[in-house]
């Protein structure tokens, strides 16, 4: 059995995630704090942080963005394509993704072509 490279600092990175997410409500700095506490685990143990955790940090300040508590989302059409953009309400930064119906718009590591070994 293989083992993981970095399980303990994946850990503690979903860990600081959890946390933050729980805490963003009552102290938005404090929640800010954990976030960049985690992006800071990951690079220095050169990790990639999994997309999904990602996008819901901003990229600014690091607090989580959860809909109509610490970030405004709204859906906008540029150009015939729908994009959704969320708007951190401490430090209003814009951050957009794509969102079309008819599209596929997921991340590489999303797609099944993706995968190449999995280890149990």
């Amino acid at each position: 059995m293989r083992k993981v490279q970095g399980n303990d600092a994946f850990q503690r990175i979903n860990f600081l995630y959890q946390i933050s997410k729980e805490v963003v409500i009552k102290n938005p700095v404090l929640a800010a704090y954990y976030g960049n506490l985690a992006i800071s685990v990951a690079k220095k143990n050169v990790l990639k942080i999994h997309p999904d955790i990602k996008r819901q940090l901003c990229k600014k300040c690091r607090c989580v963005l959860l809909d109509d508590k610490t970030a405004k989302v709204r859906i906008k059409n540029k150009n015939k394509c729908k994009r959704i953009q969320f708007t951190c309400n401490t430090c209003r930064m814009k951050k957009e993704y794509p969102a079309d119906k008819g599209k596929d718009h997921r991340i590489w590591l999303e797609k099944p072509e993706a995968v190449d070994q999995v280890i149990s």
